[in-house]
């Protein structure tokens, strides 16, 4: 084959994979919300969280990594409900089902994304649970608002803290990644072929884990759920563009004021994580001066897909742990698991 040939074919397959994302998101987010999903409505839009668990019981509210949602967290919420916990899974915009119009999807704008939620639902002496990029947001929000947040764990949180001395740091240098994002089309084209291609999903899925087999047919079947929401793509552009630019105004990166944090933290990390090493852990472990800092073997950057059971029974210890150290009274959020999804 010539290399205009080539080139041709490959030009067509970008071509048939945006049209396919224009094909397919047409739908709005209710048509595929799940069955124990609630959309709350707070001050900044509205939020879905999927709810496992009885009222009153002690609340664990749960923020997900990149490209995942609120259900992915199913596992880990079943082991918890059987722990006697409720669980929150609430879906960080874009990803899941919460309104996304605004399309400020910096670390601080999600921050106060968790703090409108917390006060719709009216949570008080409630534990914060992060994964990855779900991990920055929640300890930007335990920073910024600790009155109401009995404590926090960190699953291999990105956090990004800035250099320890001036000497440390690397002057950032243009990436190609962000200079293709700079164009519209191409931004839409390399997503619609990799974030929210659903031929995609298991193989992307895949590299940030070190136990790989560990993914199921179920947990693809459950990222992709969001997949059909009208608009998909350009807002997953409008994400990685301010993903890979930073937040400036998120004060979880800032050394001096993490190290203040007034809640307690725990870390749980898998010791072959590749996206976020376990020294990085190490590093924030030292800043925060944590509770416990729990290390699994032979996982990687998702271990409560790696090793469901392993990482269930670490967080519950980490929850009962810091239950019984005291602190604020904890009461259940004003809302009931078993009402139908609000439209």
């Amino acid at each position: 084959m010539s290399i205009v040939a080539a080139t041709i074919a490959i030009l067509l397959a970008v071509i048939g994979f945006r049209a396919a994302a224009w094909w397919r998101e047409t739908a709005a987010a209710e048509t595929f919300a799940p069955a124990n999903g609630r959309f709350v409505e707070t001050a900044l839009g509205r939020i879905h969280v999927s709810i496992w668990g009885a009222e009153n019981a002690k609340t664990v509210v749960m923020t997900h990594g990149m490209a995942a949602w609120g259900g992915l967290w199913q596992e880990t919420a079943e082991a918890l409900q059987a722990a006697e916990y409720s669980v929150i899974a609430v879906d960080m915009p874009p990803f899941g089902f919460s309104d996304r119009q605004d399309r400020d999807f910096s670390r601080s704008r999600q921050a106060q994304r968790l703090k409108a939620l917390e006060t719709a639902l009216d949570l008080s002496g409630y534990f914060l649970v992060g994964h990855s990029y779900g991990g920055g947001i929640a300890l930007e929000m335990a920073l910024l608002h600790p009155e109401n947040v009995k404590a926090l764990v960190l699953v291999a949180p990105v956090i990004g803290l800035e250099p320890e001395s001036v000497s440390d740091s690397v002057p950032e240098q243009p990436g190609m990644v962000k200079e293709l994002l700079d164009s519209d089309v191409i931004a839409e084209a390399l997503v619609s072929l990799s974030i929210t291609n659903p031929l995609a999903t298991s193989f992307l899925t895949r590299q940030f884990m070190y136990r790989k087999d560990a993914l199921t047919q179920r947990h693809v079947d459950i990222l992709q759920q969001p997949m059909p929401i009208v608009g998909n793509t350009s807002q997953m552009v409008s994400w990685l563009r301010q993903f890979l630019a930073g937040d400036p105004d998120a004060v979880s990166q800032r050394r001096k004021i993490v190290s203040k944090a007034q809640v307690p933290v725990s870390l749980i990390w898998g010791e072959k994580d590749m996206v976020t090493p376990i020294t990085q852990g190490e590093t924030l472990a030292g800043v925060l001066k944590v509770t416990r800092f729990s290390r699994l073997q032979d996982v990687g950057h998702m271990p409560q897909l790696e090793a469901p059971e392993e990482f269930s029974e670490t967080l519950v210890m980490m929850l009962n742990e810091l239950a019984a150290s005291g602190g604020a009274a904890m009461r259940g959020p004003r809302l009931r698991p078993t009402l139908p999804v609000l439209r």
